[in-house]
């Protein structure tokens, strides 16, 4: 990571084109989950992906960083734990669930609201400043996503498509879970080395979900299959991570974050040209509502 965060250092326009990599990738990562649901069940899926990415960490971290590793489970323990429960595990559960049935362009902009919990729940917890102006974008940005469920698909608003949303809305809810809960935690120590640590965890928790049925059905999973669960686990997770906080220590997290921004928009565009699935006015109206809400909240 030294060597990377030296050529980042010293470039100018390699942190962008990085970035920019990172936020193709998760905007493709709900193509990814989509095709992974259709062979497997949600759980089966966190199982699949974070098995693979506690491993790589283990083999990141452990070989040269085995002290820090062994203080920070000695220090922060359940806390690395409980963040390997809410980012990972039940995080990407909802995500999987919900995508069962919601389309990955529009459960693509349910996940842009991410800043929007973050902020409702940092009023409560952290004593964020109260802004009027950031709890006008809250509203708006709910407004937004209203009208991308409520016409962006182009087909009826049914009960059963509503649960599917809401369970879907379940995952940056539990983002926002991880991220205030992770604040003091990667105040006190490298982030990088508290995400790796952290999923490491939920690779442990996520062995629960492996059971016989599923290892006999293994042969029978398409060569597609691997490949998302790869997709998932290395660039989506792994190097996306690397990239990100290794982009932070030299770079200002405002304009770092900014680039969150284009995950939708991968997200929404690819799902269009790889599912089929498709791009309606109200959904692109939806959309830049939802977007224009979420600058607000994240307006200092």
């Amino acid at each position: 990571m030294s060597s990377l965060s030296e050529r980042l250092a010293k470039g100018k326009a390699l942190w962008i084109v990085l970035l920019v990599l990172v936020t193709l990738f998760w905007g493709n990562s709900f193509i990814a989950i989509k095709h992974i649901v259709a062979h497997v069940s949600p759980l089966e899926l966190v199982a699949f992906r974070f098995v693979l990415v506690a491993l790589t960490f283990a083999v990141i971290l452990l070989p040269t960083r085995w002290d820090e590793v062994r203080d920070l489970i000695r220090e922060e323990g359940w806390r690395l734990g409980f963040l390997g429960l809410t980012g990972a595990i039940l995080y990407s559960t909802f995500l999987a669930w919900g995508q069962t049935e919601v389309p990955a362009g529009i459960a693509s902009l349910i996940i842009a609201l991410n800043p929007a919990f973050i902020y409702a729940l940092s009023l409560i917890f952290l004593g964020e400043t109260f802004q009027w102006a950031r709890v006008v974008g809250l509203v708006i940005a709910f407004t937004g996503l209203f009208v991308i469920i409520r016409w962006g698909s182009g087909e009826q608003l049914t009960s059963a498509t509503a649960r599917y949303v809401f369970i879907t809305m379940l995952a940056p809810s539990m983002w926002a879970i991880y991220t205030v809960a992770g604040k003091s935690v990667v105040a006190r120590h490298p982030p990088f080395l508290v995400t790796g640590v952290s999923m490491m965890f939920a690779g442990l928790f996520s062995l629960v979900f492996i059971r016989p049925s599923l290892l006999a059905h293994l042969p029978t999973l398409p060569f597609s299959f691997w490949g998302a669960v790869l997709f998932l686990g290395w660039p989506c997770t792994v190097f996306a991570f690397f990239v990100w906080f290794a982009v932070l220590e030299h770079r200002d997290a405002s304009r770092v974050a900014g680039f969150i921004y284009l995950v939708p928009m991968f997200g929404v565009s690819f799902s269009q040209w790889l599912l089929g699935e498709p791009i309606t006015v109200p959904l692109l109206l939806g959309a830049a509502i939802l977007i224009v809400g979420v600058v607000l909240v994240n307006r200092r």
